[in-house]
């Protein structure tokens, strides 16, 4: 039963594609085919990383039952009226990362994410029997080639979804399209307010701004002690969104804003910026980036005798997306900075990105990536059809049923199909590291 009191029809689930109900990756089948006793299937789940994943900290052997009971009925209403798919044509998925541009220094990390559930799905038995293929292109961090990947995607691929984006002011409008040609997208880690309002056919994975702008006010005002601040924000729809609210909420907590900075990105120089935001002698300073902005800021910042955050503390709202690049080349220039991060993937993702790339992630934005294909797969198999409004349909039912690896893993939507429920961490760079902050 799901969260609007309707049941799925689990008889018309495709029993390859059950480990998207249970979570993580079980296959119940065994050379093609099904286990023939329901006792052979619960040795196998009990032997897995979900089934121990799932009971740590929930309840041990109450939850076992648990998990048991509930297992046992999907499996025999998975058993009845199921036959095996055949060898069909891929199930094309569009995927938009920055290759280039800001943020290319998290592409690898972003593509693996997506890659990583596809191998499971895929292991699992695909979408509806067909193998999933990820057709990726190349945003360059720009709303104007973003468009253009899009439009290809959708206009010569065909594809029916497109999912990843990143930036709000590259994925805004591509949500837009998608929303007038009937596309599901399904998009991380934008977190612009405005994809609220664009339309039924667009989900988020990430949080949105009206959070951070909230959380990083009251820990700046709470955490520095000043009433002061200086703040930088980058004119796209992601910096003015959270801008605006970041504003409102300095403003409620009873701090002033005496220098308020608007900055283009794609500069290689941001001295004047800095020469005003300064300019005042703030008492604190609330500003964010995308990796090569942050980079080229800081260092000049450094450089100008104006990045001293024992004197004047700098408070950031997405430090891994704004140092990715100065943490591996300038990390003595951003010790010290505080801010927000979203929770660190969970175990499962992170070992097999170990596995699988032998470093740990650059960023906890790539589990989003793995969480939403994931969660389309649940999706359209649950619909047991490939068109997109079935599956969007869908995701509102299947959201209860799976434990994510982003932002601390309740990754249900609410009615917008926004992400009501992520978790981001107070933290710091401390040793060249983005470690959990405590005062």
């Amino acid at each position: 039963m799901t969260r609007d009191g309707s049941c799925l029809d689990l008889r018309a689930f495709n029993v390859r594609s059950m480990p998207w109900l249970l979570w993580a990756p079980i296959n119940p089948m065994k050379g093609g085919v099904v286990k023939s006793t329901l006792q052979a299937f619960f040795v196998e789940v009990q032997d897995t990383e979900w089934f121990k994943y799932s009971l740590q900290g929930k309840g041990g052997d109450k939850m076992k039952k648990n998990v048991l009971i509930t297992a046992i009925s999907v499996i025999a209403c998975l058993l009845i009226g199921t036959g095996m798919a055949g060898a069909k044509e891929p199930f094309k998925i569009g995927i938009l990362i920055p290759i280039t541009g800001t943020q290319a220094v998290m592409s690898e990390d972003l593509i693996t994410g997506f890659k990583l559930a596809q191998e499971e799905i895929n292991a699992a038995g695909g979408i509806l029997g067909r193998p999933v293929e990820l057709i990726i292109e190349d945003t360059e961090t720009r709303p104007a080639p973003g468009m253009d990947a899009a439009r290809k995607l959708i206009e010569v691929d065909k594809v029916k979804i497109i999912s990843g984006g990143f930036s709000s002011g590259v994925a805004l409008p591509i949500a837009k399209y998608c929303q007038e040609r009937g596309i599901l997208a399904v998009i991380q880690p934008p977190t612009s307010p405005l994809f609220r309002d664009v339309g039924d056919m667009i989900f988020l994975t990430n949080v949105l701004d009206n959070y951070k702008g909230k959380v990083i006010a009251d820990f700046a005002v709470e955490d520095s002690g000043k009433k002061k601040f200086a703040l930088m924000f980058m004119n796209n729809a992601f910096g003015m969104a959270l801008r605006e609210e970041t504003i409102k909420n300095l403003k409620a907590g009873g701090a002033e804003i005496i220098t308020d900075v608007v900055y283009e990105l794609n500069k290689v120089d941001y001295k004047a910026e800095l020469q005003r935001l300064f300019s005042k002698k703030p008492e604190a300073v609330i500003a964010t980036f995308y990796a090569k902005e942050g980079m080229v800021t800081t260092k000049q910042a450094y450089e100008m005798g104006l990045l001293e955050v024992d004197k004047v503390p700098w408070y950031v709202p997405e430090m891994g997306t704004s140092f990715a690049s100065a943490l591996q080349e300038i990390p003595e220039v951003v010790e010290g900075i505080k801010g927000l991060d979203p929770l660190a993937p969970g175990a499962l993702y992170t070992e097999k990105f170990r596995k699988k790339m032998g470093r740990d992630p650059i960023t906890a934005y790539a589990a989003m990536n793995y969480d939403a294909l994931i969660l389309i797969a649940m999706a359209a198999n649950f619909a047991q059809s490939d068109d997109p409004v079935k599956i969007r349909d869908n995701l509102w039912r299947v959201d209860d049923w799976y434990r994510g690896q982003s932002t601390g893993g309740d990754k249900r939507f609410d009615k917008d199909g926004m992400q009501g429920f992520g978790q981001y961490q107070k933290v710091i760079i401390k040793g060249g590291k983005i470690v959990p902050y405590q005062k």
